[in-house]
């Protein structure tokens, strides 16, 4: 089975879905529309104003790139139709996949594409608008799934961007409520600043509390931080990690991966556009190999993920050329891909 276990809904939106969505709710937003000329712009120029233009250790354009997937998300319905042709699109090049939504900047997306401050929201208001939200996406990935007989999975990824933590807090209940409907928990977002990929103590302890409903928890690490971040991942008892490619850095923690049996998510592409220059030093200290493949070799559990195809120009297809073009031990993708997807109670 090819199974993407590393895809993020908001780096999903294609040209095409975001032109479809545009037109039919009459959006005019430069991205989609050209008032001087007054037409819908095609999808080859939506496509190139929201790929990353070409590797950079600065995260910002990536930033912006995902801000301009978001452009059409101006309402519960709008998220719902791209939430169902990113499910749609995701199956017709996977067997299967988990898909990762960040609720809260999604309700926030939300309520700045209708002019409201969050400041002004009541937080009750802001979780009954994150839970149509996000029974908007679970219901587009029931229909999809049985459109395509496709098992398809959606795990909740908690930012680490958040400017209210009222309103964020508030979302408990919500994703109590449907947590019957997830897989999981995950630990995003890149933070400006020294410490890029840190563990505030506020939402771990409400990851924590939500363990009992979501047992599952994988955390980014390992990728615009080093090794250390990666130990302090396993603290929590991950089951696995999102990128976590800079655990090659450190023998200790490759061993500590390979003993707990902790899966690490690879992104070839995205780490390649990311995070060039730790990528590069990367593959220095190990003779030229790819960090997968080292991964590998240290007999850590690795699977593949395409993290956010849209804004990345990739696809699943590509991250699984590029890793067999790397030396990548394909069988073993396999066999560690089936082992997570059976741990995420799916059979293969």
């Amino acid at each position: 089975m090819r199974l993407d276990l590393h895809r993020h809904l908001e780096g999903s939106h294609s040209a095409k879905a975001l032109l479809r969505v545009a037109r039919e709710l009459g959006l005019t937003d430069p991205l989609f529309y050209d008032a001087q000329e007054r037409r819908y712009r095609a999808e080859a120029e939506v496509a190139r104003a929201m790929t990353v233009a070409g590797p950079s250790d600065d995260p910002a354009g990536f930033v912006a790139a995902i801000s301009l997937a978001r452009k059409a998300y101006v309402s519960v319905r709008a998220v719902g139709l791209l939430a169902r042709a990113a499910f749609d699109e995701a199956a017709a090049e996977t067997d299967g996949f988990e898909l990762r939504i960040s609720l809260y900047s999604m309700a926030r997306t939300v309520l700045s594409a209708q002019g409201r401050r969050l400041s002004d929201v009541p937080e009750a208001d802001f979780a009954a608008l994150a839970a149509q939200a996000l029974d908007a996406v679970l219901a587009a990935r029931d229909a999809a799934a049985t459109a395509s007989g496709k098992p398809m999975l959606v795990r909740l990824g908690w930012t680490r961007n958040v400017d209210s933590r009222g309103h964020f807090l508030s979302l408990e209940p919500v994703v109590r409520e449907q947590a019957a409907r997830l897989s999981g928990q995950d630990l995003l977002g890149i933070v400006p600043g020294a410490s890029p990929e840190p563990y505030p103590e506020d939402i771990m302890a409400l990851i924590e509390r939500l363990r009992g409903v979501l047992p599952d928890l994988t955390l980014h690490a390992g990728e615009f931080e080093g090794a250390a971040s990666v130990e302090r991942a396993l603290s929590f008892g991950v089951q696995a990690i999102g990128h976590g490619v800079a655990s090659v850095e450190s023998r200790p923690v490759l061993d500590a991966l390979a003993q707990r049996g902790v899966t690490l998510e690879v992104c070839p592409h995205s780490n390649a556009l990311l995070i060039p220059s730790r990528l590069s030093a990367l593959r220095e200290a190990h003779h030229g190999q790819h960090p997968l493949v080292a991964l590998q070799r240290h007999h850590v559990h690795a699977v593949l993920g395409s993290d956010d195809p849209s804004v990345m120009g990739t696809s699943f297809p590509d991250e699984w050329a590029r890793a067999q073009a790397e030396g990548a031990d394909l069988d073993r993708l396999q066999a560690d891909a089936r082992r997570r997807w059976r741990q995420l109670g799916q059979t293969c």
